[in-house]
């Protein structure tokens, strides 16, 4: 329905409040709850009454255009009728963005990506609102396809984003509101990519592991099982390419980071022997090379010398 439970609105309201958004982007705005909760408090609370005074940019996203009356089209800047999902990776950047009760209409996986893009979309914040544990079923309604709960989530599915949690206990079950604000502590946001890396590898979206390992090596580039996990996840794809970019990030960042050197010759050496042989170089001029890479590097070096 284009409506939601009310229990959670004064814990957002004090993330938005206290954020103070310039732009905000509503996905899923559908009856308007949230356009109207920051058109008043982000611009007539600060006594800019009427519309030709307000300064806050407000856009929605909305699916199903029958739920969109005048009052909506009176308090957004804009509204786009689309499925996010078709959108999400044209989006401008915003201040905040908002997506209440939307992603449990969605393939998990689908979802999962939506949420990245709309989290790299934010400027400072993405909030998200959205049923987890409990009998949350829903068919489709009100002629709307997209009424129908497709995916079910958990609090560890945004550790990724390390953000501030509340939980709320409903006749159904467990609600969840997620504030993810972009400063946020570094090493929380690495532990929840890795991990959420490795859950989606293990659920067969290599692609979305390597969005998370992607991610979590930005923040810690010098980490070796990191690239090690993201060069093995983008070979699988066939991007060496893209693997040799992911070894080289590690190696400017870590330089006695042997294996990656090795490996990175390995791959350098069917595209570009002369590449290839530099790194080889640079590995057997390391005094702190173990023994059984420098045999191997020896071995792949006298394979390529002309």
């Amino acid at each position: 329905m284009p409506v939601s439970s009310s229990v959670h609105l004064s814990d957002c309201l004090d993330h938005i409040i206290r954020l103070n958004p310039a732009s905000v982007l509503d996905i899923g705005c559908g009856f308007g709850l949230w356009g109207f909760l920051c058109r008043e408090y982000l611009d007539v609370w600060q006594e800019r009454v009427q519309p030709e005074q307000w300064q806050v940019r407000i856009d929605g996203v909305e699916l199903w255009e029958p739920y969109i009356q005048s009052h909506q089209r009176a308090l957004y800047n804009n509204i786009l009728i689309s499925d996010v999902r078709d959108v999400v990776g044209k989006l401008d950047e915003y201040d905040l963005i908002i997506a209440g009760d939307v992603m449990e209409h969605l393939d998990k996986a689908e979802a999962e990506t939506v949420i990245d893009y709309l989290y790299d979309r934010a400027r400072r914040a993405l909030l998200v609102n959205i049923p987890l544990t409990g009998n949350w079923d829903h068919p489709e309604n009100y002629g709307n396809p997209g009424e129908l709960h497709r995916s079910q989530w958990s609090v560890v599915d945004f550790a990724q984003y390390a953000p501030l949690v509340r939980e709320y206990r409903l006749g159904n079950g467990e609600y969840g509101s997620f504030f993810c604000a972009k400063e946020c502590d570094p090493e929380l946001r690495f532990e929840g990519l890795v991990h959420a890396a490795h859950r989606r590898d293990e659920f067969g979206d290599v692609a979305g592991a390597v969005r998370a390992w992607s991610r979590a090596q930005a923040i810690d580039p010098a980490a070796e099982d990191i690239a090690i996990q993201l060069t093995d996840a983008l070979l699988r794809l066939g991007d060496q390419a893209g693997a040799a970019e992911a070894l080289s990030a590690a190696l400017a960042a870590n330089p006695h980071f042997h294996y990656g050197r090795l490996t990175l010759a390995r791959l350098l050496s069917a595209r570009d022997k002369a590449a290839a042989l530099r790194e080889l170089q640079a590995l057997l001029a390391d005094g702190t090379l173990e023994d059984d890479l420098r045999a191997q590097a020896l071995q792949l070096a006298t394979r390529l010398e002309p």
